[in-house]
């Protein structure tokens, strides 16, 4: 009978601690297959690089998409990522890319913020892609960020 209320005190107390509440909760990163991240590759470099360089870094009127869009996005569901890939991207050409070519885009830029491939593909269905969160990946500093 002591342990049961020392444990429900203890548990009590934990569960109302400053650091308890304080600590974010990490979301998993969503899986993606090395397949899907090379098609995203081979897209953004016919569709994207254009705008956003070949490494990814954005110039002046383009954003980088490593670093600043892991900050401007963790934690946003990714349909609304692909969503707006597949809405305004590319420029000259908005909304002409697929679903599926927009999620290998995703997965991409997942694997060039830092990673890494699974076994599992990123589901190209919206629905889905609702669930799965844009992780606060940690690549280093953005070397863009003065742009």
């Amino acid at each position: 009978m002591r342990s049961r209320v020392f444990h429900a005190a203890a548990l009590s107390i934990a569960s109302a601690s400053p650091l308890h509440a304080a600590r974010p909760v990490a979301a998993p990163v969503p899986s993606f297959t090395a397949e899907q991240a090379q098609h995203g590759a081979d897209l953004y470099q016919t569709a994207c690089a254009m705008c956003h360089g070949a490494d990814l870094n954005g110039n002046f009127q383009t954003p980088s998409l490593k670093g600043r869009l892991v900050a401007n996005w963790a934690g946003t569901p990714l349909s609304r990522l692909t969503g707006y890939i597949q809405r305004a991207m590319p420029l000259m050409a908005p909304g002409t890319l697929s679903t599926e070519d927009a999620t290998a885009l995703v997965a991409f830029l997942l694997h060039e913020n830092g990673a890494a491939p699974g076994k599992s593909p990123l589901p190209a269905v919206e629905k889905r892609q609702a669930f799965l969160k844009f992780p606060a990946l940690a690549i280093g500093p953005d070397k863009s960020s003065a742009k």
